[in-house]
């Protein structure tokens, strides 16, 4: 296993690469490095593929529409399909909303504390917090 360094072409931090990536990471891995990577990496690989936006694809664009043009057809074929969708998307936008609304504060003198278990039951025996921390201590009693 080799922990040979790296220096990042973008930032020029050395790094350990990743044994997994083995000689193909090239950047250190933060975030920007790895986006001017890929932008850098998408540049070379239309200078040699030029024609492949004026091929294939443009037959394919005129034949087919775009992705916009898709959905819109298949809104109005499709009217169960907008629907449910509606339905799903006001179920989703109210369970998000009923979340919200049972946040409490880690201030709030309200605990909230589910427990499951299938067998026995659970009783809480001492409760303490800290200015980060709440502690909670458990015990099971044998049914």
């Amino acid at each position: 296993m080799s922990s040979q360094r790296r220096r990042c072409p973008y930032c020029l931090h050395l790094f350990i690469p990743d044994p997994r990536r083995k000689e193909r990471q090239a950047t250190c891995g933060n975030q920007e490095c790895r986006q001017k990577r890929k932008r850098q990496s998408d540049k070379e690989w239309r200078s040699r593929h030029q024609d492949y936006f004026l091929g294939i694809y443009q037959q394919q664009k005129e034949e087919y529409g775009t992705r916009a043009e898709y959905k819109k057809q298949y809104r109005q074929l499709n009217p169960d399909y907008v629907r449910r969708n509606a339905a799903f998307v006001k179920r989703c936008r109210e369970h998000r909303r009923k979340a919200l609304a049972q946040h409490v504060s880690h201030t709030s003198c309200d605990l909230r504390l589910s427990l499951w278990k299938e067998m026995g039951s659970v009783s809480i025996t001492h409760v303490s917090h800290t200015s980060r921390d709440i502690l909670v201590t458990v015990s099971q009693k044998e049914v």
